[in-house]
């Protein structure tokens, strides 16, 4: 990737006055998550300050990993609940995703998996990412 000469000192600027490092304490987290916040507020940020907000994202969640990590959810427990939290039918779903309703039941209820084409077209309704609804081995 070249980077034009302006956007590059731009870049180093922002660096200087914010070094990012690995994160190993909650008062290292609360630092960069505070730079995440002021990058975030800006109205229209410059490419630099895009590209730092991104490296910091990328530091956070490698953090977030470690210190936090989120519990396995099954498929079926993230359709169920993405249905509860934003307030549809199962029958909703069924009209708007071409998913029988049926389907949609034996899903939560442990019965059957989610096939690919499935996860993608629940992906869409929900606006998550298909890997949301498909198993993965441990």
């Amino acid at each position: 990737m070249t980077t034009e000469p302006a956007q590059f000192s731009a870049y180093q600027e922002l660096l200087v006055d914010f070094v990012p490092r690995p994160i190993s304490s909650e008062a290292q987290y609360r630092r960069v998550m505070k730079q995440i916040d002021a990058l975030m507020k800006k109205r229209r940020p410059t490419r630099a300050e895009e590209d730092l907000l991104e490296l910091l994202s990328t530091v956070v969640v490698g953090y977030e990993a470690k210190a936090h990590p989120a519990p396995h959810v099954s498929p079926a427990q993230m359709l169920e609940h993405l249905i509860e939290a934003s307030g549809v039918t199962k029958a909703q779903i069924a009209r708007d995703t071409g998913i029988a309703q049926s389907t949609l039941t034996n899903v939560i209820r442990g019965r059957r998996g989610i096939s690919k084409v499935n996860a993608g077209r629940l992906a869409k309704y929900f606006h998550v990412a298909p890997t949301a609804f498909i198993e993965v081995a441990e």
